[in-house]
């Protein structure tokens, strides 16, 4: 599939995600104009309430008109009505004031315009401009100092010769239009976590695609691994047999014939030739041989040893006072794989190095690092080196490394190899610790 194929998805999904974001962005910021333009005509409406209920009056209200006012008009919003005058001074109030002191609007202002502060909004009606205000009845205010007689009680006249006319100002909550913000609120976040899904989506499926390719091309690599064991099984056992043959032929042949010459020299590379097919039979032999492993009690350390002893003792550093005193191992196919492993280091560090082997118990698990002394490994060789017969080297016939990680395998565990920081290639082992002694 073409790369751009697999990233169309994802783009799909973006496209679709930032579409409807984008929808649902300008829906709400035409339900938060609506819901203002809601506001405003519910303070109209208050407006034209205040005026019917207070005019017919022919006074201006007292506390207890406006506490009337406030409990019918409660559940439409109203917070607050209050006579104020022009310097802000309350004359009567109902409710609780949220909005500091009334300030009326400037010369030329248009007063019917309503201020809005947080949750709520004031509204204020300028006194009546058609006249003189009405005469004001006798009765409340007879007896008070300085206050002129007929004035409403518990309304203090302003300085001067008489009242001057109140400011009605009304604080309201518009419900009304909260609820639609809200709402439209609710639908924006819904909407963009659909939108944010749908790029989520977009991202799980080219994932999912990506493992399923993977996992089709690990079992066509298994299928074809299958194949070639089941066919290096028969020419490696239809090998082995004319092929001693001719090595114990050859080497009879040598050493009748003069330990100088060139017909002893032709006899001694058939042997040398002989014995390195023989390698490659075995080698195909134990990559292709399933079977179960046999467990038992085995001492880490001293396994380590003896691979180190069979490859050359003098090119590694052992590090083993970590490593737990006994795991269950198939001991016989353990040392085959450290053995290839241990080879594969010496033969990559420069003479004169040690390759270094560390083993230690690390959670749960034993764990095993060759660090040699090589250039590394090629980038994206990571995995490449453990496919069979694949080697960089002339000599050798590419089966070791894979040899060993089927083993591993074969114990449950797992070999990864990686550059060192310092340089050189990491070939780390873990080993579950598996089953008891002397299971399969």
């Amino acid at each position: 599939m073409p790369r751009w194929m697999r990233w169309a998805p994802v783009v799909l999904g973006l496209a679709m995600g930032g579409t409807l974001a984008a929808t649902l962005v300008v829906g709400y910021l035409g339900l938060r104009g609506a819901g203002d333009t809601l506001a405003q005509g519910q303070a109209g409406a208050l407006r034209r309430t205040a005026d019917r209920t207070f005019r017919p009056l022919g006074r201006p209200p007292v506390a207890s008109d406006l506490a009337e006012f406030l409990a019918d008009n409660r559940d439409d919003g109203v917070r607050w009505v209050g006579l104020a005058r022009s310097d802000g001074s309350v004359l009567a109030e109902a409710g609780e004031s949220l909005l500091g002191p009334f300030v009326p609007p400037g010369r030329g202002g248009d007063p019917s315009v309503s201020r809005s502060v947080g949750d709520r909004m004031r509204v204020a009606l300028p006194p009546p401009r058609d006249g003189p205000p009405p005469p004001m009845p006798p009765g409340p205010s007879a007896g008070r100092p300085g206050v002129p007689p007929g004035y409403p009680a518990g309304i203090l006249p302003p300085p001067g010769d008489g009242p001057e006319p109140a400011w009605l100002v009304l604080e309201f909550e518009p419900l009304l239009a909260r609820q639609v913000e809200a709402q439209g609120l609710r639908t924006l976040v819904v909407g963009l976590a659909a939108a944010a899904l749908f790029v989520a989506f977009a991202f799980v499926f080219v994932r999912a695609q990506r493992q399923r390719e993977a996992l089709e091309r690990r079992l066509e690599r298994e299928r074809r691994l299958a194949v070639l064991g089941e066919m290096s099984a028969v020419l490696a056992h239809e090998i082995r047999n004319p092929l001693t043959a001719l090595k114990g032929h050859a080497q009879l042949l040598a050493e009748v014939l003069p330990g100088e010459g060139a017909e002893r020299a032709k006899v001694d590379r058939v042997v040398r030739e002989a014995l390195r097919l023989e390698t490659l039979t075995s080698d195909l032999l134990d990559f292709v041989r399933a079977g179960e492993v046999r467990r038992a009690e085995t001492a880490p350390a001293e396994l380590l040893r003896a691979a180190a002893e069979e490859v050359d003792a003098g090119r590694f550093e052992l590090r083993l006072a970590r490593a737990p005193a006994r795991w269950p191992l198939d001991p016989a196919r353990m040392r085959q794989a450290l053995v290839n492993v241990l080879r594969n280091a010496a033969q990559a560090s420069p003479a004169g190095t040690r390759a270094t082997v560390e083993a230690e118990e690390r959670g749960g698990r034993l764990a095993i690092e060759v660090r040699d002394r090589g250039p590394g490994i090629p980038a994206g060789d990571e995995e490449r080196i453990f496919e069979p017969f694949h080697t960089t080297r002339v000599q050798g016939t590419g089966l070791g490394l894979a040899v060993a990680r089927r083993i591993v395998a074969l114990h449950g565990g797992t070999i990864v190899a990686r550059n060192g920081p310092d340089g050189g290639a990491v070939f780390a082992i873990e080993l579950p610790r598996g089953a008891a002694a002397g299971a399969g």
